[in-house]
């Protein structure tokens, strides 16, 4: 983990020219390093502004702005500067030399927010959301990173270890004082109490994988007959023309893979194939690859869309739709395309579909909406909740909720037992915040930050 008694610096901005750059120093005597090599008045005001010129020896090196941060005031904790310099990787690279020279040591990824954590500014739910935040490409993403950061994971699991501790005292109560007039918890009242946690645990975890999906994105498969209008309806949701389209059957041979916004939902939308049949024989060992990759595709997904011709009658989507229910498990919508030509079938013939023209544009924002509440992500939800989030923390909660089925089955047996159960799962959950996370988890876990943050 390092001194936190040292001092560290680090460019916090994007390698590469810009109009602005910035240098962070952290750690005791951070303004008299920088004072080493920055022309500064005498008197410096905290979280304020002053120009200097940073300079090696006579010769001046840049004009820029520093703003110190008093131990107890930054978002470390410790003594802190920022030097807002232009944004040339010459002067970034020149301060950061200064910087070493002064008595600094280059920052390892992460450190920054590492420091945070350990000075109490953050606790890690918190400190890996500032990882999130960075890394957010969508509303969705962005706003539940904010979530998490302003403190909505760790109130549910602080709630849930307040329930959990309550329950353990009155356990290690009737441990402690079997003589005395002690309030002992009987099992039947145990035995809902933990059941209500379990209850909260597993709401929390569906919480988790909607976050997992506003942060690395749900795939979805779009997939159906030869000139079904697959790769028409991937380019309208696109926006752009990315995937050839033609009246011949077959254009598509192969999966193209394209990330789309939808509706603040970051998705990876899979063209796949047209798939003549997903059983028996393909026609050319061409087709046969295609056809192995559209299933791959299918195992793969989080969605699929079935598009359907809706030009077409209703007895060939039904075999279509025999043998697709047999290829993966991921949840699917119904897609009736081509609704700007005479239905061979319609909305009726096919329960909960949705019809469009990805030719037209026609009910493609209702297709977005449906694909939104399929995924369970919609940002617009009342009281939505999501957290994008480590598969660590999953697991934790998966420990604390083992630990607690554990408990709940030792009904009518020792309490000592029972205690020992739900001490574990108050550990696991202390695993989500950080109260007893090992060194080597908190360095992996840093290690995943950028340099600078």
């Amino acid at each position: 983990m390092g001194r936190r008694s040292e001092l560290i610096a680090a460019a916090a901005t994007p390698p590469g020219r810009g109009a602005i750059g910035i240098v962070r120093l952290s750690g005791p005597g951070a303004l008299e390093a920088a004072r080493s090599f920055l022309r500064l008045p005498a008197a410096v005001g905290p979280r304020s502004a002053t120009l200097a010129w940073a300079c090696d020896g006579d010769a001046r090196l840049d004009q820029l702005l520093l703003t110190w941060f008093p131990q107890g005031g930054s978002f470390t904790g410790e003594e802190s500067v920022e030097l807002s310099c232009h944004g040339s990787p010459y002067v970034l690279e020149r301060l950061l030399e200064l910087s070493v020279r002064a008595g600094a040591r280059l920052a390892r990824p992460g450190e920054f927010t590492q420091r945070a954590f350990l000075n109490g500014r953050l606790d890690l739910a918190q400190a890996e959301a500032v990882c999130d935040l960075i890394a957010a490409r969508t509303r969705l993403a962005h706003r539940a990173a904010v979530s998490r950061l302003e403190g909505g994971l760790s109130r549910r699991v602080g709630e849930l270890r307040g329930e959990l501790t309550g329950l353990l005292a009155l356990v290690e109560a009737g441990l402690d004082h079997p003589d005395e007039d002690v309030p002992l918890l009987d099992d039947e009242h145990a035995a809902s109490r933990l059941r209500s946690l379990l209850s909260a645990i597993a709401g929390l975890r569906r919480s988790l994988q909607r976050g997992r999906l506003s942060r690395a994105g749900a795939r979805i498969a779009i997939v159906g007959r030869p000139n079904a209008g697959k790769s028409s309806l991937l380019n309208a949701l696109l926006g752009t023309q990315r995937a050839i389209v033609a009246e011949t059957p077959g254009t598509t041979r192969d999966t193209i893979e394209e990330s789309a916004d939808l509706g603040g939902l970051e998705t990876v939308l899979v063209d796949t194939a047209g798939l003549r049949a997903l059983s028996g024989e393909p026609a050319d060992p061409v087709e046969a690859l295609g056809m192995e990759r559209t299933r791959a595709a299918l195992r793969g997904a989080d969605l699929v869309l079935a598009v359907l011709d809706r030009s077409l009658p209703p007895a060939g989507h039904r075999t279509f739709l025999a043998e697709l229910a047999a290829e993966g498990e991921a949840p699917r919508i119904l897609v009736l395309n081509k609704s700007d030509l005479p239905a061979g079938s319609g909305p009726g013939d096919f329960a909960g579909a949705s019809s469009i023209s990805a030719k037209t544009g026609d009910g493609l924002a209702g297709l977005a909406r449906r694909i939104q509440e399929t995924l369970d992500a919609d940002p617009a939800a009342p009281g939505a909740e999501t957290f994008p989030v480590a598969l660590r923390h999953d697991g934790a909660l998966a420990r604390a909720a083992t630990e607690l089925e554990n408990a709940l089955r030792l009904e009518g047996t020792p309490g000592e037992l029972r205690a020992f159960h739900l001490r574990a799962a108050l550990d696991a959950l202390d695993d989500v915040t950080g109260r007893t996370t090992t060194e080597d988890v908190l360095r992996e876990i840093f290690s995943r930050f950028c340099v600078g943050k």
